[in-house]
């Protein structure tokens, strides 16, 4: 599953980008290094090429309704007192939107940064007194292969900005509560809102995990069957992306510890909520390590089945072996060109040794086979 990538760099010289060779490699290595030699805080986009413009949806909603906004650039962004403002970029491959944000609400160019560099760990921080930043990894499977996205938060206590690497529906169903005005989302403010869109994400981590679970489970079944090259190469697969969510869900629990470690600042309602998706990431968190051991434990059974086999074609060997070193004997000191053995003078000479060799090949057949070793 080693995707083929084009990578980007910035050419100092002539102010613009290029595009390197295509290089396979690991999904979680594949950015490492990529910005050697650039100054801190320089926009350069670090991911997989894309085919779409960036383009930016806006609501503002509060507790009487939403209201959808016609955005094209930052310029149409306005923040509405009372109002919870929630803008969605999906696309982050254009340097010059994310500079047109970072300009718009004074984010810091670091962080900026770290949206445009998709292999960014998983990580939240505050910019400021005001300014929560979170970058997570939305994940998806498909044909049991993981795929994986960046998004990327910005809020302040009026504004939430989300910013999404590729184009996606997964906040659809939070808008449709919005809308609807379910549950307590609209009186909830900017964390209610930050802590619905971590809950989108870790269902999403859920489902995954109980794909890569249903596959191993499939394969589990298939392998106790038959053993073969296409289901062991399955089996390796299946536990690679396994370590690979494993190792993407691992670095969201800070960011739950430290949004939970800001009690005094998180309304009762919304903390329990945040607390709740905390749970079930932890329940993610384990599952994938369970799967893990799992998958790991049905490796190792393989491994075992195969060193059994092994083992009983070399016991059937050495028993055929074993069957024939008598018989070999007797066969070579009849065959040597003594001009003195009285034995092939007889005129049944032959005939008994043929009969001893018999008696004795399969004397020891039936020994063998009493003994349960063939």
């Amino acid at each position: 599953m080693d995707k083929m990538i084009s990578s980007i760099y910035f050419d100092f010289e002539s102010r613009s980008y290029s595009k390197i060779r295509k290089v396979a490699m690991f999904d979680f290595l594949q950015w490492t290094g990529f910005k050697r030699d650039v100054p801190p805080g320089t926009l350069i986009y670090a991911g997989e090429e894309k085919n779409f413009s960036p383009s930016i949806s806006g609501y503002a909603y509060d507790e009487q309704g939403m209201v959808e906004l016609s955005i094209e650039n930052t310029e149409d962004i306005e923040t509405q007192p009372g109002r919870t403002l929630f803008i969605h970029v999906q696309g982050v491959h254009k340097p010059a939107l994310i500079k047109e944000f970072g300009h718009a609400f004074q984010f810091p160019p670091l962080a900026l940064e770290d949206v445009m560099n998709t292999g960014q760990r998983p990580k939240q921080d505050w910019l400021d007194d005001e300014t929560g930043f979170i970058v997570v990894k939305n994940v998806s499977i498909e044909d049991d292969e993981l795929h994986n996205e960046q998004v990327s938060l910005f809020w302040r206590d009026d504004f939430v900005i989300v910013f999404s690497e590729n184009q996606t529906d997964m906040f659809d169903g939070i808008l449709s509560r919005i809308r609807k005005g379910k549950g307590r989302i609209r009186k909830g403010g900017t964390t209610y809102l930050v802590t619905a869109i971590l809950d989108a994400i870790v269902d999403k981590h859920l489902s995954a995990l109980g794909k890569l679970g249903e596959a191993a489970e499939r394969l589990e079944a298939d392998l106790l069957e038959k053993t073969t090259d296409d289901l062991l190469n399955q089996l390796y697969r299946i536990k690679r992306e396994t370590i690979l969510l494993r190792n993407t869900l691992v670095p969201v629990q800070d960011i739950f510890k430290k949004l939970l470690a800001e009690e005094s600042e998180t309304n009762e309602i919304t903390l329990a909520y945040l607390r709740d998706v905390a749970d079930h990431h932890m329940q993610a968190v384990e599952g994938t390590v369970a799967l893990h051991d799992i998958l790991k434990s049905m490796i190792d059974y393989q491994i075992s089945l195969i060193g059994i086999r092994t083992n009983s074609v070399m016991q059937f060997l050495t028993i055929i072996a074993t069957i024939f070193i008598p018989l070999t004997f007797i066969a070579g000191i009849y065959g040597m060109n003594f001009q003195y053995m009285p034995e092939l003078q007889w005129r049944y000479g032959y005939f008994i040794c043929i009969a001893v060799m018999a008696v004795l090949g399969i004397s020891m057949f039936i020994y063998f086979i009493r003994k349960k070793m063939l």
